[in-house]
C-alpha cells in the first residue's frame, strides 16, 4: 500500500543543468561555499517502480536550505506527483497514484528539535491481500494466473509530524548531529477506505467470522484513524545518507484508534529495529544489517497487517522495504520478523554541470517471516521455519550530498505468487533499504 519514492533517473540530467548549472567550483573554495547560507533546489521528471506496482513516472521538486552549520542541509522539501502503470487481467492500467509533500527541518525551534512533517495520497487498484498467516495459499486459475483474486482497492490520505529531540545535547548537538541519543515522537492521521473485489480472497475473509463469532478481519469500511506514538534513538552513525560505521537502534510504541467507533478498530505497536556498519579495511566496501521486528496487538485494519513502523509505515514483511522479492501483502500477521545483510560500495564518481555524482553496488540477502498470533502454533502458519527470503544485487546513484538512488533486483521463490512465472522483483527507488 505504501508507494515507492521513485528514481530520479535520464532526463533528470538533463534537468541538473536547468535547476543546478552553476561553474565547477576548485577545491579550495569548496569548504567556504559549503558554510554559506545558500537554496538549492532541483525540479525533476522522475522514473521508478517495482514489479508490486509497474513503471512509476511524474514529477518532482526538491528544495533544501544549507549552511548555518547544519548538515547535510538545516531544512529540506520535496515533492512528488506521480502515477503507475502495470499489465492487468484487462492489459495495461493505472494501478497507483501516489501523490507526497515532506519536509525535514534539522533546524526547528531554532536547532533544538527536528521537524518532520508530511502529507500523503495514494490511490492503488492493485494492493495485495493473500490472506492471514505466514502459510496463506496462492491458487491460479486454469490459465495460471492470479487476476484479482489477491487484490483489493486501496485509497488513503494522511498526515504526518514526527518530531526527534536530542537528549542531553543543546542547539549545537541538534545542528550539527552530533548527539546520539534521542527521543522520537509523533502523531498520524489517515482516512483509508478500502474495497474489495468480488470472490477475491479479501472478499471471503470479509465475510468469515471466528468460533466466537468475531469477524476474521477489520477494517473493511472507510475509516478515520488517528495515531501517536513514541520512542527512543540511538543513531553513531556517520553519514545518514551513505553510512560507513556506526549503529542505529530505535525502540518506538504506537496507539491507534478508529472512526466510526463500531469498527471496533484500535490497536497498539512496538517496533525494534537494529543497524550496523561496517567498513571492510581500506577497501570500499560497507557490510551493512538490519533487524526489524514489529508487534501489533487489539483489532488492527487488515492492510495494516502487511505493514510495519512506528513513525513511517513501510510494506513489511513483502516490499521494497523488507524481504526483496516477496510481494506487498504476500503475508499478514501480528507478528513480523525480518533480517537483511547488504554488502554495498561507492566505486567511482564523476562532475556534471556543477555537481558531483557517485555510482556504487549492492549485493543483499533478506530473509523473516510473519506470525498470526501470540501462540505462534496456528495452522495459518504452517509448520517448521518458515521463513521466507530474497537475494540479489542492484546500483546505487548518488547525486550530491542530499539524494541517493538505488535499482534492486531480487530473486524469491515468493515473488511468482504475484507475478505468476516470474520469481523476480525489480525495485527502482530512493536510498538504501537501511
Amino acid at each position: 500500500m505504501t508507494s515507492a519514492r521513485p528514481f530520479f533517473a535520464g532526463l533528470a540530467l538533463f534537468s541538473v543543468l536547468c535547476a543546478t548549472a552553476a561553474p565547477a567550483r576548485a577545491d579550495d573554495d569548496k569548504a567556504e561555499e559549503e558554510d554559506k547560507d545558500r537554496t538549492e533546489w532541483a525540479a525533476v521528471p522522475v522514473l521508478g517502480g517495482s514489479t508490486d506496482i509497474g513503471v512509476q513516472f511524474g514529477a518532482a521538486v526538491a528544495v533544501s536550505g544549507l549552511g548555518r552549520g547544519f548538515r547535510p542541509y538545516w531544512w529540506k522539501m520535496d515533492a512528488l506527483l506521480s502515477a503507475s502503470i502495470k499489465g492487468g487481467p484487462d492489459g495495461a492500467e493505472v494501478v497507483q497514484q501516489a501523490h507526497d509533500m515532506r519536509w525535514d527541518i534539522p533546524g526547528g525551534a531554532s536547532g533544538k528539535v527536528r521537524l518532520m512533517p508530511a502529507v500523503f495520497f495514494d490511490k492503488t487498484i492493485n494492493s495485495g491481500y493473500f490472506g492471514l498467516g505466514n502459510a496463506a495459499p496462492v491458487v491460479t486459475d486454469p490459465e495460471g494466473q492470479v487476476g484479482r483474486r489477491y487484490q483489493f482497492k486501496h485509497q488513503e490520505i494522511r498526515t504526518r509530524l514526527n518530531i526527534r529531540q536530542p537528549l542531553g545535547g543543546g542547539a549545537s548537538e541538534a545542528a550539527t548531529g552530533s548527539t546520539e541519543w534521542s527521543a522520537m515522537y509523533g502523531w498520524t492521521l489517515r482516512y483509508v477506505r478500502p474495497v474489495a473485489y468480488p470472490e477475491s480472497r479479501l472478499a471471503i475473509d470479509a465475510a468469515t467470522r471466528d468460533e466466537d463469532g468475531r469477524p476474521l478481519i477489520y477494517g473493511l469500511e472507510g475509516l478515520g484513524i488517528g495515531m501517536v506514538n513514541g520512542g527512543i534513538i540511538y543513531d553513531s552513525r556517520d553519514d545518514q545518507i551513505i553510512p560507513t560505521r556506526g549503529s542505529y537502534y530505535l525502540g518506538a510504541v504506537r496507539l491507534a484508534g478508529a472512526t466510526p467507533t463500531t469498527s471496533n478498530v484500535n490497536w497498539m505497536g512496538v517496533n525494534f529495529i537494529a543497524q550496523k556498519y561496517h567498513k571492510l579495511g581500506k577497501s570500499p566496501f560497507i557490510l551493512a544489517g538490519r533487524v526489524f521486528v514489529d508487534l501489533l496487538a487489539g483489532h488492527v485494519p487488515f492492510y495494516d497487517l502487511s505493514q510495519a513502523g512506528a513513525f513511517a509505515a513501510i510494506d513489511m514483511p513483502g516490499g521494497a522495504q523488507g524481504i526483496r522479492g516477496v510481494p506487498n501483502g504476500r503475508y499478514s500477521g501480528l507478528i513480523k520478523v525480518v533480517g537483511n545483510v547488504e554488502l554495498r560500495a561507492m566505486l567511482f564518481g564523476f562532475k556534471f554541470a556543477g555537481s558531483n555524482f557517485k555510482i556504487g553496488a549492492t549485493t543483499f540477502f533478506d530473509t523473516g517471516r510473519v506470525w498470526y498470533d501470540y501462540s505462534f502454533s496456528s495452522p495459518r502458519d504452517g509448520r517448521g521455519m518458515g521463513l521466507k527470503y530474497g537475494a540479489g544485487g542492484g546500483l546505487a546513484f548518488l547525486w550530491d550530498t542530499v539524494a541517493l538512488f538505488r535499482v534492486d533486483v531480487a530473486y524469491s521463490p515468493d515473488a511468482s505468487a504475484a507475478n505468476p512465472g516470474f520469481p523476480v522483483g525489480i525495485y527502482v527507488q530512493e536510498g538504501f533499504m537501511f
